[in-house]
């Protein structure tokens, strides 16, 4: 195999594996470790914003033809208020909840969301393949009502809307064609921002008394591999790929949330479950490889 697929692979999946770990991660630190949902936000935008500053520099001659007010726009629906969904949703549902409803539903909420956003609508056989998504995100939400984790509904509702807002921060930055990479460095300073002056009065003493090791666990998960190394090993990845195999990787996030959450923290994964997995998975697939979207 040719050595630049097998190194973009390598690059996609190391993404994939961190995107996959994060509400295994999160999780635990949220349920038993002291840490506070705006304790995880400033531990993602903080380091994050100082290692992204030189990419929002460099192209800052675009994020200034962007202009400020659109920056904020993406910053409110792909920065901190999108972050603090998805950790909010972790202190009532588990980890393979939030590992697997709210990247499976990102593709459904944006292929819906663009038909008024961009014009975009989508093929026969795509929306057959988000039918078969939905059907499975609503497998594995069943288990938060009668399943393993009764009450973990709320959390899904949360993720439901973490995935929806992640979708319109992606329309928007294809509506307004927008740089993704910069964008993302801007987005993320911008949360930075606004999360460490209300985290530094409220949050930082109880958070500096809480043992060393989940500090240095979160400060490197979250602001360093969830804040820039994840986005350097996609962006890597769609460079030596492609963008449709690049995507396809993507696939990847939810069995890797499923496959950590049961080893690492041993949530039990129900037969329904895992059959909602695998239909959403499957879906995934199909609509990255085999079907197509139209334009009006």
């Amino acid at each position: 195999m040719n050595p630049k697929i097998l190194l973009g692979l390598a690059f996609g999946i190391a993404c994939s594996i961190i995107w996959g770990g994060h509400a295994v991660v999160a999780r635990p630190a949220l349920a038993g470790q002291g840490f506070h949902p705006l304790d995880l936000a400033a531990f993602r935008y903080g380091p994050a914003a100082l290692l992204l500053a030189p990419l929002a520099w460099r192209a800052r001659e675009a994020l200034a033809r962007v202009g400020w007010w659109r920056l904020l726009v993406l910053a409110s629906f792909g920065g901190a208020p999108n972050l603090l969904l998805f950790v909010c949703a972790l202190l009532y549902a588990p980890a393979a909840h939030g590992g697997t409803i709210a990247p499976m539903v990102m593709p459904i909420a944006g292929a819906l969301l663009a038909i008024p956003m961009i014009g975009e609508w989508p093929s026969r056989g795509r929306a057959a393949t988000l039918a078969v998504m939905g059907v499975g995100v609503l497998m594995i939400g069943w288990d938060g009502v009668t399943g393993n984790f009764p009450g973990a509904w709320r959390g899904d509702i949360l993720l439901v809307l973490a995935g929806t807002t992640w979708a319109i921060f992606t329309l928007l930055l294809r509506r307004w064609q927008v740089p993704a990479i910069p964008a993302t460095a801007a987005v993320t300073m911008i949360s930075a921002v606004a999360v460490l002056p209300l985290w530094l009065p409220w949050r930082a003493a109880a958070v500096l008394a809480l043992p060393a090791g989940p500090l240095l666990v979160q400060f490197i998960a979250q602001g360093v591999a969830l804040g820039a190394l994840a986005m350097f090993l996609y962006a890597r990845s769609v460079e030596l790929l492609g963008p449709t195999r690049a995507a396809t990787l993507g696939i990847m996030v939810p069995v890797t949330a499923l496959l950590l959450a049961g080893l690492l923290l041993h949530e039990p994964i129900s037969l329904l479950q895992g059959l909602g997995a695998t239909l959403a998975a499957g879906g995934m697939l199909a609509a990255v490889l085999f079907t197509g979207r139209k334009t009006t």
